[in-house]
């Protein structure tokens, strides 16, 4: 039976086995390139030859105070990603550190997400995997797992994102990406698995979590069933993926279809009762990498079959259910009342909201150098091209000047009302303000008021709920334990830019319209988003957030 359409409830959006939450649209364009050959004394067309092909990747989601499609998409560790107790050593992806970039005697370690970690090549793979599957009609309003085809992008590079904060809008969080590979698979391919494995003792096989007498495709460019495994080596041969803990380094190894471990492949094996996937021979090398079984190795594999296998990784989706505490599972979208936005200089004590503020845009291009060669149609990397730039806009609805000293550093002077003047030296020679924008769970009314001032109302969702001061878990030093009616509440997320330089400034009225003021602000690197609340004491005086390695 023909399909009629695809709506939005029949598709969901997987990256690297991990739903992406909130998703309001997603795009893949294809350009074809080619280039048509003639010759003398020939008018026809003697060939077409083709040229890589560009997929132009979009993806657009609500922002609802979470960070983990940020994190997925940045290949942040898994132990890093999980994010559901107190930031340490070990588990946090942002450290604050002081003037010389030492993390100081007492470091303070933060869950969340940078730009540098979309340039991190190191125990990171060369692109993320995106998959959409497409739900039968006849499952419409189910979380069925009838699904009949599933769109399939890999070695996906994001190349921009935007973050954006209105009035009168939901706020956004939108990334762009590049590839040069899209498939759809369907009928005995339609399901798209992902299973992973991490070496705790003496494993030698991932047991595939498909049932007996479910099969793995075998597709249209191979022989056997190693051809439904859908990352690829750098020959382009069907592969599955190992992580080395020990050199952080990720390469993917060719499959193959066996009965036993082989050396420098790993051997796909159907039992008959079981699907197993053995791991390359230990000692055995693959290109210039020695297989190591040591604990802590990872082991990932995407495949086409007839059939999920068992686990969340394995569906058509899965619910962000309201027994999971760490993130924001009953927030579909915040507006301008759950945003605060705060303009810093390095000498502020306290957090002061900008004032009128009717619109905050940051946007990064993350531009990609695609790496080529003879022998391959495709590029073999797309490194990210460093520093990269970022811009930032601030509108407001133009009122006193408290925006302009504030951003001249002289926010003290206007307050006590001795300042006299102000001019384009006073905004030229400011070179370290830092942009903060606080995400929060509830609007100022339902919290009875901004900043410190928010409570946990009676009726919030956030009741029962954990929360993050300055990377520790439920406790700020006065209050501790998942949140209950009556507490502070801090922030979901805190989005922070350094470094600002201005770039442009402008005042603008119109017949029939308020006057506004705009200023425009640039950066570079700079972008951190951290999961709950950091204190203004860590981001000025000094202090900075880094990447922690």
């Amino acid at each position: 039976m023909a399909r009629n359409r695809i709506i939005y409830a029949s598709q969901s959006v997987w990256c690297n086995g991990e739903v992406l939450y909130r998703v309001q649209s997603l795009g893949s364009t294809t350009t074809f390139t080619n280039e048509d050959l003639f010759e003398l004394g020939h008018l026809d067309i003697v060939d077409v030859v083709d040229d890589v092909p560009a997929v132009a990747v979009t993806i657009n989601t609500n922002d609802f105070g979470d960070v983990g499609t940020f994190a997925v998409l940045a290949q942040v560790a898994a132990a890093k990603r999980a994010m559901n107790a107190s930031a340490d050593a070990d588990t946090a992806n942002l450290v604050v550190v002081d003037a010389d970039g030492s993390p100081g005697g007492s470091p303070v370690y933060l869950h969340g997400v940078c730009l540098p970690d979309f340039a991190v090549t190191c125990g990171n793979l060369t692109g993320v995997t995106l998959w959409a599957p497409v739900q039968e009609e006849c499952s419409l309003g189910t979380l069925s797992n009838n699904i009949d085809q599933t769109l399939l992008l890999d070695e996906v590079y994001v190349n921009s994102l935007e973050y954006s904060y209105t009035t009168g809008a939901n706020a956004t969080e939108n990334y762009g990406a590049e590839t040069d590979t899209k498939m759809w698979l369907l009928n005995d391919a339609k399901f798209v698995n992902f299973d992973s494995t991490t070496i705790s003792g003496a494993e030698t096989y991932l047991t595939l979590t498909i049932a007996s007498g479910t099969n793995i495709a075998t597709l249209s460019n191979g022989t056997d069933a190693a051809s439904g495994f859908l990352r690829k080596d750098v020959d382009g041969q069907p592969a599955a993926t190992w992580y080395d803990l020990s050199s952080s380094t990720v390469f993917n190894v060719p499959v193959e279809v066996g009965t036993t471990s082989a050396s420098g492949v790993f051997v796909y094996h159907d039992t008959g009762t079981e699907h197993r996937l053995y791991f390359p021979i230990v000692g055995s090398t693959y290109k210039n990498y020695v297989i190591d079984h040591s604990v802590g190795n990872r082991i990932e594999a995407v495949y086409a079959a007839d059939a999920y296998g068992t686990g969340t990784s394995n569906t058509y989706f899965d619910m962000l259910g309201s027994d999971d505490l760490n993130r924001p599972h009953f927030i579909g979208a915040v507006r301008q009342g759950q945003v605060e936005a705060y303009i810093v200089s390095s000498d502020d004590a306290a957090y002061n909201a900008a004032w009128r503020l009717t619109g905050v845009t940051i946007s990064a291009d993350l531009t990609r150098e695609p790496l080529t060669e003879l022998g391959h149609l495709g590029p073999y990397d797309r490194p990210l091209t460093l520093p990269i730039p970022i811009t930032l806009t601030v509108d407001s609805t133009a009122g006193d000047l408290e925006n302009w000293a504030k951003i001249a550093q002289k926010g003290v002077s206007f307050g006590a009302e001795t300042l006299t003047d102000l001019d384009l030296a006073d905004l030229m020679a400011v070179e370290d303000l830092k942009l903060v924008v606080m995400i929060y769970g509830q609007t100022d009314e339902e919290a009875g008021g901004t900043g410190l001032n928010r409570t946990i109302s009676t009726e919030s969702g956030l009741v029962g709920k954990n929360w993050w001061y300055n990377g520790v878990i439920n406790n700020d030093g006065s209050q501790s334990g998942v949140y209950v009616a009556g507490d502070t509440e801090y922030p979901l997320k805190t989005v922070i830019v350094e470094h600002l330089k201005l770039t442009d400034e402008g005042m603008t009225l119109d017949m029939g319209a308020n006057a506004t003021q705009t200023f425009g602000f640039r950066s570079t690197n700079d972008l951190y988003v951290v999961k709950g609340y950091l204190s203004v004491a860590h981001i000025t005086n000094g202090y900075k957030v880094r990447r922690n390695a």
